[in-house]
């Protein structure tokens, strides 16, 4: 499904990211990487395929879109490594099989204390919103009065029902030419407080991207 925000073209992608094709780059939010081994280090049994999952949906995108960049809108890691964890040499693994690749970070709230790693793994880190042909990138943005740009930290999500079933599915918010974007992260919560009229939905549902504001009517698909 295309939008446009500030004259830009931007695509959202159902495997919850955005393609900006002038750009020749992907955004995505929230990716929450080695968030299962902070689990694990609290003795919670928490199986170490998430990490490969979430790189193997990245590869995805990567592969599907030809991007030249990445650039992420905070929380690439849920918390910074701890000695002896081999979580970060996973990364570094596939940093090197995308050697092509530029990626750049804004820093969110969960990204503190990570330069080291993140000069392993080739990223460049930016503590203030960057500015790319008239749209800003944060992490999080005031919701009230939210600028011209793309930012995550909500993890916005909406429900769908029909008759006694309830499906929750993670959305792309919009308001005004703001757009939130879901988390990448499959293994994350969910904010469903953006399911207000000031707000279009557009969820990622299986395969395809749906605009819910009209179902509030009957969901379109693109």
């Amino acid at each position: 499904m295309r939008v446009q925000l500030a004259g830009e073209v931007l695509e959202l992608l159902p495997e919850r990211a955005v393609w900006w094709p002038a750009q020749e780059s992907v955004v995505v939010a929230d990716v929450h990487l080695g968030k299962d081994q902070v689990f694990r280090r609290s003795g919670v049994a928490i199986p170490s395929s998430v990490l490969d999952a979430e790189l193997a949906a990245l590869d995805r995108v990567i592969e599907r879109t030809g991007c030249e960049r990445l650039l992420i809108l905070g929380d690439w890691v849920h918390a910074p490594p701890a000695g002896g964890e081999s979580w970060p040499a996973v990364i570094a693994e596939w940093r090197r099989r995308h050697r092509q690749l530029t990626i750049a970070l804004v820093l969110g709230n969960h990204d503190r204390d990570l330069a080291p790693w993140l000069l392993d793994w080739q990223i460049e880190w930016h503590e203030e919103p960057l500015e790319i042909s008239g749209l800003k990138l944060f992490h999080e943005v005031d919701c009230d009065m939210p600028p011209a740009g793309l930012s995550g930290h909500l993890h916005p999500v909406a429900w769908l029902r029909s008759g006694r079933e309830k499906l929750r599915f993670p959305v792309f918010a919009r308001r005004a030419e703001h757009l939130v974007l879901p988390s990448f992260g499959r293994f994350t919560g969910g904010f469903d407080g953006l399911d207000q009229p000031d707000w279009t939905l557009y969820a990622a549902v299986g395969h395809r991207v749906v605009d819910l504001t009209s179902a509030r009517g009957t969901p379109k698909a693109s």
